[in-house]
């Protein structure tokens, strides 16, 4: 079951965010070290948190992207709560602000309004990053084995272990997935949007996690996945979870619209 898609932005994107990443951080100071919340366990619960549905889902909140321009929902702290609701086993945060509107203190807010464990997605650049992020409360980041050197990337998961975050590391091809595998990574995602091109294909994931299966611990299909025959699709290839954000915050109620993703929930109800 594959799908072929434009991601409706211009090639290059990737890099063009990452370029400004590391000038942002070149500019500015260590962030002060903060009080850090109790830790909730990111990987354990996409793994445990699945009785009654097809897979575990990581539920995304953002007001906008550069390939889908902004969303009817501003409030994130209301969608990640409706998220909760519906049955979502984790909430991933978009941080970054100039192309996705969004902040730390998101992150801050979303992880006191609910219980499931938080994802940092941002486009890191540097260990640093991944410290200033637990501090922020951060149960997992994001990293891109795409946009990353091996030798950074090495240095982020081996960070992310010792300030005790879980680093689900990015992936679009099997090459890159081998790379994060050889680094240190645990949890895989593979990405089916290509961000060099910003085209998607529902296939990717299918065809890269099983030849990874026996070596990761959690596995994450992302991106273009629309119905319940997309994460039964993705199950069956091996995903523990999936990772699901613009399909749901396009519609009038996103808490409504995982529900009937997972399948609980009638569309016509």
């Amino acid at each position: 079951m594959s799908a072929t898609s434009d991601g409706g932005a211009a090639p290059g994107t990737l890099d063009r965010i990452m370029a400004r990443k590391r000038q942002e951080l070149a500019a500015r100071p260590p962030m002060a070290p903060r009080v850090r919340p109790e830790h909730r366990d990111f990987a354990l619960g996409l793994v445990t948190q699945r009785t009654g549905r097809p897979l575990s889902v990581i539920a995304e909140v953002k007001r906008k992207s550069p390939s889908g321009g902004a969303f009817p929902h501003s409030d994130v702290v209301a969608v990640a709560r409706a998220y909760e609701a519906a049955g979502a086993s984790a909430i991933s945060v978009l941080t970054d602000g100039p192309d996705f509107g969004g902040a730390l203190e998101d992150l801050v807010a979303v992880r006191e309004a609910v219980a499931v464990p938080v994802l940092r997605k941002d486009f890191l650049v540097a260990a640093r990053e991944v410290e200033e992020s637990a501090q922020w409360g951060a149960d997992a980041v994001l990293l891109i084995a795409d946009a990353l050197e091996d030798g950074e990337l090495r240095e982020m998961i081996a960070t992310a272990k010792a300030v005790g975050v879980a680093a689900l590391v990015e992936a679009h091809t099997e090459a890159h997935a081998e790379r994060a595998l050889s680094a240190g990574a645990k949890l895989v995602g593979i990405n089916n949007r290509n961000l060099a091109t910003l085209k998607t294909d529902t296939g990717t994931a299918l065809r890269v996690m099983p030849l990874l299966r026996s070596r990761a611990r959690v596995l994450v299909a992302e991106s273009g996945l629309k119905s319940l025959a997309d994460l039964l699709a993705a199950r069956d290839a091996g995903a523990d979870a999936v990772l699901v954000g613009e399909s749901l915050l396009r519609e009038p109620d996103p808490g409504r619209a995982l529900r009937r993703l997972l399948g609980t929930e009638d569309a016509s109800a």
